[in-house]
C-alpha cells in the first residue's frame, strides 16, 4: 500500500506538471490571438491575470496545504489532518479573520472549511465503531472539540458510555431471578459505577462547564429512571418480605453511592428518592397489609400457628404440661408479636418515605 501510494503521489506530480505546461501554452496562444485581433489594450491585464493563474500552481503554499491535507483525509489519517488544519489555522489570519472581503482570500477559506467538516465526518464515523477502544476514543472526542464541535463530542461519549452500560445491564437482568433479594443493590452498583465513570471522563475531557455539567446530570438522570424501571419490572411480588428487603438495601445502596457522586458534583439523591418513592409505597403498604390481615386471622383462630425452631425451644419446658391452652396460648402470643414487630418496622419506613397520614390511616382501619 505504502509503494501504491508513492506511486500516486509521483503520478499526481506529473499530472500538475502538465496542467502547468498546458496553461503556459494557453497563455502564449491568447496572448497571440490578442496581437492578432488587435487587442494590444487589452494584452498586459490578460497576461497578468495568467501569470497569477500560473503563479497558483504548484509552487503557491495555500494549495500545496490543501492538497496535501487532501491526501490525508483520503488515507483517513485523521490525527494528522486535523494536526495540519489546525497548525495552518494558527499560522494564517485570513483563516480566523471574518471580515476580509477579498475574494482570493474567501475562496481559500471555502477550502478550507470544507475540508474541516470533512474531517469532522470521518472523526465521527470512526467513533461510531464498535471496536474502537478507550484510548482512540479519546483521540477522537479530542479531535471534535480542536474542531469546535464540543457538544458533538459529550454526546458521543455519554452515547458510547450508554452502550456500554446497556449491554452490561441486559447480560445481568437474565440473573436478577435467582438473586430476588440482593439483585437491586447489584443493579444499582452498575449503574452508579458508569455515571461516576462518564462523569470523571466530562471533567477530564471538558472541565468545569456548566454546559457540559448540565448534559451529564440529564443524562444520568435517565439512567436512574431506566434503573427504577428495571427494578419494577424485575423485583419480586411487592408483598413479599423478600421484595421489602430488597428494596431497604437497594435505597441503603444507592444513597450511599450517590455520597460518593456528590464528591464529584452530581447530586442525585433528591431525585433518587422521588423516583423510588412510589415503589416503596407500593411494597410497604402490600407488606403492610399482608401482615395485618396474618394478625386478625391469629387472633380468629383456634389453631396453632407455625413457629421457627428458636421459638419452639423456649416453649419445650411445657411440653410435660398438661396445660395444652397454656402452651397454645404462647405459641400465638409470640406469634402475634412477631407480627406487631414487623408492623411497627412497616410503620417507622413509612414515616422516613414522608406517608406518616397514610400509615396512620391504615393502622386506624
Amino acid at each position: 500500500m505504502e509503494h501504491e501510494l508513492s506511486e500516486l503521489r509521483k503520478h499526481i506530480s506529473a499530472q500538475g506538471i502538465l496542467v502547468q505546461d498546458l496553461l503556459s501554452g494557453l497563455c502564449q496562444e491568447l496572448a497571440e490571438w490578442i496581437k492578432a485581433d488587435g487587442h494590444e489594450g487589452t494584452l498586459d491585464s490578460q497576461s497578468f491575470e495568467l501569470e497569477n493563474l500560473l503563479s497558483k500552481g504548484a509552487n503557491d503554499p495555500r494549495r500545496i496545504m490543501l492538497e496535501k491535507i487532501d491526501i490525508l483525509l483520503a488515507e483517513h489519517k485523521v490525527m494528522e489532518a486535523l494536526e495540519a488544519l489546525d497548525l495552518e489555522e494558527k499560522n494564517s489570519p485570513e483563516l480566523r479573520s471574518s471580515g476580509d472581503t477579498s475574494s482570493d482570500v474567501s475562496t481559500y477559506k471555502s477550502a478550507f472549511l470544507k475540508r474541516k467538516v470533512i474531517l469532522e465526518e470521518q472523526l465521527v464515523a470512526n467513533a461510531d465503531q464498535p471496536s474502537l477502544g478507550d484510548a482512540e476514543l479519546k483521540k477522537t472526542i479530542l479531535g471534535l472539540v480542536k474542531l469546535g464541535k464540543g457538544p458533538l463530542a459529550h454526546q458521543i461519549l455519554l452515547k458510547r458510555y450508554a452502550s456500554r452500560l446497556l449491554k452490561r445491564v441486559e447480560a445481568f437482568v437474565p440473573s436478577c431471578s435467582l438473586y430476588p433479594a440482593t439483585y437491586p443493590a447489584a443493579l444499582s452498583k452498575i449503574i452508579f459505577s458508569f455515571i461516576s465513570l462518564a462523569e470523571k471522563e466530562t471533567s477530564s475531557t471538558f472541565g468545569d462547564d456548566p454546559v457540559y455539567k448540565n448534559r451529564m446530570v440529564q443524562w444520568a438522570e435517565q439512567e436512574l429512571e431506566s434503573f427504577v424501571r428495571l427494578v419494577k419490572e424485575n423485583g419480586p411480588p411487592s408483598e413479599s418480605v423478600t421484595a421489602l428487603h430488597a428494596a431497604s438495601v437497594c435505597v441503603q445502596v444507592c444513597l450511599s453511592n450517590c455520597i460518593i457522586l456528590e464528591s464529584q458534583g452530581l447530586r442525585l439523591s433528591k431525585l433518587l428518592m422521588v423516583l423510588l418513592q412510589p415503589y416503596m409505597e407500593e411494597i410497604l403498604e402490600m407488606n403492610f397489609r399482608r401482615a395485618r390481615r396474618e394478625l386478625l386471622n391469629l387472633a380468629e383462630s383456634d389453631e396453632d400457628p407455625p413457629l421457627s425452631p428458636r421459638f419452639l425451644s423456649p416453649l419445650s419446658v411445657f411440653a410435660s404440661s398438661s396445660d395444652s391452652a397454656l402452651i397454645s396460648s404462647a405459641m400465638k402470643f409470640i406469634a402475634i408479636v412477631k407480627v406487631s414487630c414487623f408492623l411497627n418496622l412497616c410503620y417507622l419506613v413509612f414515616q422516613s418515605f414522608g406517608v406518616h397520614g397514610k400509615c396512620c390511616c391504615m393502622i386506624a382501619s
